[in-house]
């Protein structure tokens, strides 16, 4: 057994990198085309803007687009590991992914998810260290797409009660007049309308908490911070996200109540991008602000730490 491993560990696939690459990316197409074939059908309609604007699908598909863009940021250093060419002990964990991404539940909201999965299992099988920092990319990225839906599933009266109950307050305590039940409000405008709007999980935020600690995540890869202020930083934008939604649901009354139904529907389509993405470029401010506030041994130990080389 001991020598097993030890054979494993020190076998290699005798290919080179372009052949490497050539046989990752058919390997990964003829996978995906095959079993995932719905993703491949329905990418156009993904990607129309009706979809990932009249949806809300704006931010998954954010979220990935950053993951992409500090991949290519750190091109070199994928590259570099790339390089070094894959033991076969990468196999069975390549494997692994490629099956738990064939073999997942279908699902709308995963279909990006499974086909970048089987992606990622393919690249460890070929590229082995190559694969770390992609790797954590993904984990990024299915935790902004997966944190709101689990939410919904199994904190989805919790989460919204969080909202609801100061909502009401906070309108109740300026005069207004509105019932609560459950997940319902229930309110009457300015002109008499009788209307009544469902609260639920989805609308009280987590999707932005899920953006929030993915952008975090991020700007830790590129520029860590000490733990007690990136902690700090954190709570911070966790807060403030929270607040946006807060800030947002309050218009979303105000424009029911003094200018009818209609009114509160197209607030509540078009405030989330009105407020949220400036709220993640300040966050972002914010954080670079602090990261160029550390002392120069801080930021030499966070390069070392991170295995980049440092030259005096």
């Amino acid at each position: 057994m001991k020598r097993l491993r030890i054979t494993l560990v020190s076998a290699s696939l005798n290919l080179g990198l372009s052949t490497r690459l050539e046989l990752w990316l058919i390997f990964s197409l003829v996978l995906s085309v095959i079993f995932l074939a719905e993703f491949w059908r329905n990418l156009p309609a993904m990607l129309s803007p009706g979809r990932v604007f009249g949806q809300y699908q704006a931010s998954p598909w954010g979220v990935l687009a950053l993951c992409f863009i500090v991949l290519w940021l750190k091109r070199q250093q994928v590259w570099s590991n790339m390089l070094r060419g894959p033991n076969l002990i990468f196999m069975p964990p390549g494997l692994a992914l490629v099956a738990g991404a064939l073999l997942m539940p279908s699902s709308p909201d995963y279909l990006t998810f499974q086909v970048l999965l089987v992606f990622l299992g393919v690249f460890v099988i070929f590229f082995g260290r190559g694969a770390r920092l992609p790797s954590l990319l993904f984990a990024i990225y299915g935790f902004a797409i997966s944190f709101p839906l689990a939410v919904q599933r199994f904190a989805g009266d919790v989460w919204s009660r969080a909202s609801i109950t100061p909502l009401t307050g906070l309108l109740t305590s300026l005069g207004f007049t509105l019932e609560n039940e459950g997940q319902w409000v229930h309110f009457t405008s300015f002109s008499g309308e009788p209307i009544s709007v469902a609260i639920t999980a989805a609308c009280a935020g987590p999707a932005g908490i899920g953006v929030i600690t993915a952008l975090f995540a991020l700007m830790m890869l590129d520029m860590p911070l000490p733990v007690r202020k990136a902690a700090g930083l954190l709570l911070f934008g966790l807060v403030g996200t929270w607040s946006q939604n807060f800030i947002r649901l309050v218009i979303l009354m105000l424009a029911g109540y003094y200018l009818g139904e209609p009114a509160l529907w197209t607030a509540h389509r078009w405030t989330i991008y009105l407020l949220f993405p400036p709220w993640y470029l300040l966050f972002a401010y914010i954080y670079f602000r602090q990261s160029r506030r550390l002392p120069p041994a801080t930021k030499v130990t966070a390069i070392v730490a991170r295995g980049v080389r440092v030259n005096e």
